[in-house]
C-alpha cells in the first residue's frame, strides 16, 4: 500500500538593483538587476533577477521557479538573497507566482507554469537568457509544477492558447515535489488540499493522474535532480524514490539528494550547502552551467 502523500498541505519604469551579502568581499556589489512585478499571464506575475555578469554576447542561464503551499498559498520570493547561491553559480532567475486554488483549480496552476517558461524563452534576448539552458525548479507543490512543465509534451494542450511556443528545458529541480497524485484523491480518507485543487470534476482519479509527475516518464526527458528528506511527514519520500526509479527505468539522467533526518524543506544550512554543492556538479556535468 502506498504512503499518504501529504496535503495539510505593474512593469516598473527601470531595474532596481538587489543586494545579497553572504561575506565582505561581495558587499560592494549586487547580486543581481531586479525587474520586479511583471505580469506574464491571467494576471500573475514574475520577478526577474538578471546575473550581473550576463550580455547579449554572454546569455547567462536561467532559473524558472515555483514556489510551494500546496497549490493553494503562498507567493514568489521577492528578493535576488532568495536565489543567491543559484546566482553565484551563473543563473538568472524568473519568480514565478500562479494562479492558487481558489482562484482556478486543476489545471490552472500547470497551464501558467508552462506560460511562464514560454514567457521566459520569448523574453531571453531582452534580459540576456540563454533560451537553451533553461531550467525548471520548484519546492513541494512548485517542484510538482516544475516536473509538469519540464515533463509534459511541448505539444499539450495544457499550455492553452495564451501561452507561446514552449522551450525544452534543460533540466529540473525537485525540491520534495509530489509526484503521484492518484492516491490523495481515491484514499478512502481523501487528502483536502489535493481535492480542492483537482477541483469538482465527474472522474477526479482520471484528472489526479493526468496531473501527475509519473504519468510522464519516458526516454527523451531533461535531466532531473530530486531533494528529499528522509523524515518528511508532509510529502513522504516514497513520493520522490517512485518518480527516481521510474525515470532511471526509462534510461533519463536523473540523481536522488537525500537529506538524513530531513522535514519537509527548512533544513540546516550544512545540508543546504551539501544540496547545493551536489546540484552545481550535476549542472556541470549535463552542459547547463559551465
Amino acid at each position: 500500500m502506498r504512503k499518504p502523500l501529504f496535503i495539510a498541505l505593474a512593469l516598473l519604469a527601470g531595474p532596481v538593483m538587489a543586494q545579497d551579502t553572504p561575506d565582505a568581499a561581495e558587499a560592494r556589489a549586487p547580486i543581481a538587476i531586479a525587474y520586479p512585478n511583471i505580469v506574464y499571464t491571467h494576471d500573475q506575475m514574475v520577478d526577474v533577477f538578471v546575473n550581473p555578469n550576463a550580455t547579449a554576447a554572454k546569455p547567462a542561464p536561467v532559473l524558472v521557479y515555483f514556489h510551494g503551499g500546496a497549490w493553494a498559498r503562498g507567493e514568489r520570493p521577492k528578493a535576488a538573497s532568495s536565489f543567491g547561491a543559484f546566482i553565484r553559480m551563473g543563473f538568472s532567475v524568473v519568480s514565478v507566482d500562479y494562479r492558487l486554488t481558489a482562484q482556478a483549480t486543476a489545471p490552472a496552476a500547470v497551464t501558467d507554469a508552462l506560460c511562464a517558461l514560454s514567457w521566459t524563452k520569448a523574453h531571453a534576448e531582452k534580459y540576456h537568457f540563454d533560451a537553451s539552458r533553461i531550467v525548471a525548479y520548484g519546492t513541494s507543490a512548485g517542484g510538482h509544477l516544475a516536473l509538469m512543465a519540464g515533463m509534459l509534451p511541448q505539444n499539450t494542450d495544457i499550455a492553452g492558447a495564451k501561452c507561446g511556443p514552449l522551450p525544452r528545458v534543460a533540466a529540473i529541480l525537485d525540491y520534495y515535489g509530489p509526484t503521484d497524485l492518484v492516491p490523495g484523491v481515491a484514499a478512502p480518507k481523501p487528502w483536502a488540499s489535493l481535492v480542492n485543487w483537482i477541483g469538482p470534476v465527474n472522474d477526479p482519479a482520471a484528472l489526479a493522474k493526468a496531473m501527475s509527475p509519473v504519468t510522464y516518464v519516458r526516454k527523451d526527458l531533461p535531466p532531473i535532480f530530486i531533494v528529499h528528506g528522509t523524515d518528511d511527514p508532509t510529502v513522504p519520500i516514497s513520493q520522490s524514490t517512485l518518480l527516481r526509479d521510474a525515470l532511471m527505468q526509462a534510461g533519463v539522467p536523473v540523481q536522488m539528494h537525500t537529506v538524513e533526518g530531513g522535514v519537509h524543506g527548512k533544513f540546516t544550512p550544512e545540508q543546504k550547502t551539501a544540496i547545493n554543492a551536489d546540484i552545481k556538479t550535476f549542472l556541470i556535468s549535463h552542459g547547463v552551467i559551465r
